[in-house]
């Protein structure tokens, strides 16, 4: 038999009201009262579970050897204590009298529990559940009903539900409740409409003249507005008179200061549309710029386009201080109805290899006829740095390169060297003469 340990003190026999004496063999030989949950040990001795439990438990944190509490006979936890269903039914059919007072039922102790359910002799709670006290069942209805403090009423006057104990508390705020009028008026009205009574109908309430916007500052009783009207109607009129002269020197200042603002406006539209006109002359031209550049487009000679660079020196000082890093020729096409390209140098180099070398790029872009040339085209391109006086070239050549058609920004630098001269190598050789250098690129398209 498995042991629990329980939190239970010594008797847990039955304390039921039999309506007969019980056999001593039907009593625990621990608690002496009839067995609850009845185990037999090996040895022939019963007890209820619980208080053999606790024995056994008492036995345990005190290092002994499990016995029976009769004959100390060794007791194996899990072998010698087997339940005694056969008792344990025998001592259910006993018959008992319910021990709540008034209630003369009696039955077999296995139904006590369902007659408890229903006893009306019952002590039970109160069913709300603010409310601490315990009742009869019999008497539950009433007391929820009737006595009970928590028990919900309605207001006469909103009908909303509150507990009964509360009720004093929820008059102080229900917005239903009427309440006289705090003038005197003799008046009753519900307090979420007192303010608007205050306010719009008392007759004893203190309000202001109706002219105080006028300069009337009299006050006085609602009933006596319109004795008030007819004494002081002089002196109204006078109020009125001023105020009317305050207001039209007031709104002949505010005429001034508008026409001033709308002089300041209209000077200022002079000023934009004479800016506008500057704008649109500089606009012309700029147009007129653009057609002449575009007239200006160089046709290669034989292929080949050159392009003369003056003033290096300080090219290549800007380009290192990083104010000019690169600089473009002017445009050129290989033919009337061809190609346009212009050629991009970075005279201090490309990205890693700056204060080192020059780096130069062929740039495509967009041209007058490029919607009827063929797209994507191959070409051959040879970027020459030309010597001034008669030595080598520095000469570099792409060879079937794919070039792609320009995109909405207008060019694609496709194809380039980055190393194409060193510094040293330009600075020491006839490449650079009088601050002055010409690069030459041969364009050959295979369409």
């Amino acid at each position: 038999m498995e042991i629990f340990v329980e939190n239970t003190h010594l008797p847990s026999g039955y304390g039921e009201d039999f309506t007969s004496s019980i056999d001593d063999d039907l009593l625990c030989l621990i608690c002496l009262l009839p067995l609850r949950e009845p185990v037999l040990t090996r040895c022939g001795h019963r007890f209820c579970r619980q208080c053999l439990e606790q024995h056994l438990a008492r036995q345990e944190s005190q290092h002994q050897v499990y016995n029976c509490p009769v004959d100390r006979e060794k007791l194996e936890r899990s072998q010698d204590v087997f339940p005694d269903k056969a008792t344990e039914r025998k001592i259910l059919s006993f018959t008992i009298k319910c021990r709540n007072e008034g209630c003369e039922w009696t039955g077999e102790l296995r139904e006590k529990e369902n007659h408890l359910l229903s006893c009306s002799f019952c002590v039970v709670p109160c069913a709300n559940k603010e409310c601490h006290a315990t009742i009869k069942r019999h008497e539950l209805e009433d007391h929820v009903m009737n006595t009970c403090e928590w028990s919900m009423v309605a207001c006469d006057y909103c009908c909303v539900l509150h507990p009964k104990c509360l009720k004093q508390e929820h008059m102080d705020d229900c917005t239903k409740m009427p309440l006289e009028c705090a003038n005197g008026c003799g008046e009753k009205i519900v307090r979420e409409k007192i303010e608007t009574h205050n306010d719009s109908d008392c007759p004893l309430a203190t309000i202001s003249c109706p002219y105080v916007d006028m300069g009337c500052t009299t006050k006085m009783l609602r009933k006596e507005v319109q004795m008030h009207l007819q004494t002081a109607m002089r002196i109204h009129f006078e109020n009125a008179c001023r105020v009317f002269k305050e207001a039209n020197s007031t709104l002949k200042e505010k005429v001034n200061e508008l026409e001033l603002k709308q002089a300041e406006i209209d000077l200022e539209k002079l000023t934009l549309r004479k800016q506008v006109q500057e704008l649109k002359s500089a606009n012309a031209v700029l147009e007129a710029k653009v057609i002449a550049q575009e007239k200006n487009v160089s046709e290669l000679m034989n292929g080949k386009f050159v392009w003369k660079i003056i003033g290096f020196s300080i090219i290549l000082k800007n380009a290192k201080s990083g104010s000019g890093k690169e600089i473009y020729s002017s445009p050129f096409v290989t033919g009337k109805q061809g190609y346009k390209f212009s050629i991009c140098l970075r005279p201090d180099g490309d990205h890693s290899l700056r204060h080192t070398y020059v780096s130069v790029f062929l740039r495509v872009m967009k041209g007058n006829f490029d919607a009827i040339l063929p797209w994507p085209f191959r070409c051959n391109v040879t970027f020459t740095l030309l010597n001034q006086k008669d030595g080598i070239n520095v000469t570099e050549s792409f060879s079937d390169h794919l070039i792609q058609r320009p995109n909405s920004d207008g060019y694609i630098s496709t194809i380039g060297s980055t190393r194409f001269i060193s510094h040293k190598n330009l600075m020491t050789s006839s490449y650079l003469v009088e601050d002055t250098m010409f690069l030459q690129v041969e364009v050959c398209p295979r369409i």
